[in-house]
Parts: C-alpha cells; sequence; structure tokens
C-alpha cells in the first residue's frame, strides 16, 4: 500500500526568460519510496530540481513539503525544512579536503552529537573516503567525488534527498555502488528523488517514475511497469 506524499508538485511550471522550460507538472514523492524522473538531456528535470529547492522561481504551481509550503521560498529556507540537493556535476569546492567539503554541508545545525552521528554514516556509506579526508577534493576521481557530493547533502540532516544525475560519467561498477547507497539511503528513513538519463539503473532501484519529454510528463506509474513500456523500452532503454 502507497502511503502519503512527502512531496507533491501541483502544476508547477518555469521558464528562462520567455522561454518556458517545464509546464504544468504534477509529480509526488511518496514516503519510504524511491521516485525517479528520467528523460533525455534538455528535457527540463533540473529546472523542476530547481524549482522544487528555490534555485529557480515558479511561474505557475505549488510545491508542498508535508504540510510545509516551498513554494518560491528562499533556499536556505528548503534547506531548513529537510530539502538537500545533489546536484548535477557534484560542485565541490574543488581546493579544499573531503572533510570540509562533508562538514560544509552541516552549515546551518547546531545538534553537534548528530552531526557527528551523521558524518559516521556517511563514513559507514562510503569507505573509500575514510583515507581521503584530508585530500583536496580535486585530487578523487569522479567516482569519490560523487561519493563526497552525496554525503556533503546527507550532512545536512534532510528528510528528502533530491539527486541529479549522480552517475553521469562514472564506470558501471561505480554506478552499481552508487545505486546501492541510494537504495541504502531510502531505507534508512531518508525519502529520495533520482533525476537520471541512466533509464535501466534508476527504473531497476525505484518503485515509482515519470517520464519527461519537452518539458511536460508524458507518462507516469509503477517503475516496474513502465521498464516494460514498449515506448519507454524504445526511447530509453534501447530496445
Amino acid at each position: 500500500m502507497i502511503g502519503e506524499a512527502v512531496l507533491e508538485l501541483s502544476g508547477v511550471s518555469v521558464s528562462y526568460g520567455s522561454v518556458r522550460a517545464v509546464s504544468g507538472i504534477d509529480l509526488k514523492v511518496y514516503r519510504g519510496r524511491i521516485a525517479t524522473l528520467i528523460g533525455s538531456n534538455g528535457a527540463g528535470k533540473t529546472t523542476i530540481l530547481k524549482g522544487i529547492t528555490g534555485l529557480k522561481g515558479l511561474d505557475a504551481g505549488r510545491v508542498r513539503f508535508g504540510a510545509e509550503d516551498l513554494t518560491n521560498r528562499p533556499v536556505d529556507q528548503i534547506v531548513a525544512a529537510g530539502v538537500s540537493l545533489v546536484p548535477e556535476g557534484r560542485r565541490l569546492f574543488p581546493t579544499m579536503s573531503v572533510r570540509e567539503n562533508l562538514e560544509i554541508g552541516a552549515y546551518r545545525r547546531t545538534d553537534d552529537a548528530a552531526v557527528r552521528a551523521d558524518f559516521d554514516r556517511v563514513m559507514e556509506y562510503f569507505p573509500a573516503l575514510n583515507e581521503r579526508l584530508n585530500a583536496r577534493a580535486m585530487t578523487l576521481s569522479g567516482g569519490q567525488q560523487q561519493m563526497v557530493a552525496i554525503g556533503r547533502a546527507l550532512m545536512s540532516g534532510p528528510k528528502l534527498l533530491l539527486l541529479d544525475e549522480p552517475t553521469i560519467g562514472l564506470a558501471p561498477a561505480i554506478v552499481q555502488t552508487i545505486g546501492k547507497i541510494v537504495r541504502t539511503i531510502s531505507e534508512s528513513g531518508v525519502d529520495v528523488l533520482l533525476v537520471e538519463q541512466n533509464a535501466h539503473m534508476a527504473l531497476r532501484l525505484s518503485e515509482d517514475a515519470y517520464v519527461l519529454e519537452n518539458g511536460a510528463i508524458v507518462m507516469r506509474g509503477f517503475a516496474r511497469d513502465l521498464e516494460k513500456s514498449d515506448a519507454v523500452r524504445a526511447a530509453y532503454l534501447g530496445m
């Protein structure tokens, strides 16, 4: 049985100048379930995440997170509400150490014991980072940098984690590792919205799925059902 929706987008539209990037987006993330948003490059996936997190203002529509209306709220208020973004391209501070990049994720927190516990949890998720804590982020491999980016987001103590193309450019073995960690994060009680071009991984990892084309959602349903759809298989799975 599907539980309550922790995130709900209703009629969300976003433009860049006079160009409408996404229009009339209705989307839900349910408690305890991973939702994925798949689509080709330029379909508007990142724009939706920017609209949720306050990085881009909405032209129309609402964003609700639990009982809170996050529509066009400042970014810091959205983070404080429990929403954290792992941006496409990682966006680390390259000359700062791994430890410093992780600690930045907890900049607004004052619960020191909980921060230390979350740091330890990140190290459990990503043991490869243990020996690189004092290394500058720019010296890490792409996979390790993605681990830092996810860890930094987790250090904010989120209730909802938004992941924007976390596997792009990574080797297949690292993609599998990231997928397993995303599942573990979900099982730990942090809800997940995953944005991916890697439809194979995304649909197999998620319970619920949305397909975005030209700024509009054209298909939605259980991920296992969309994976079997002839249209999805032809357009995104290479079958």
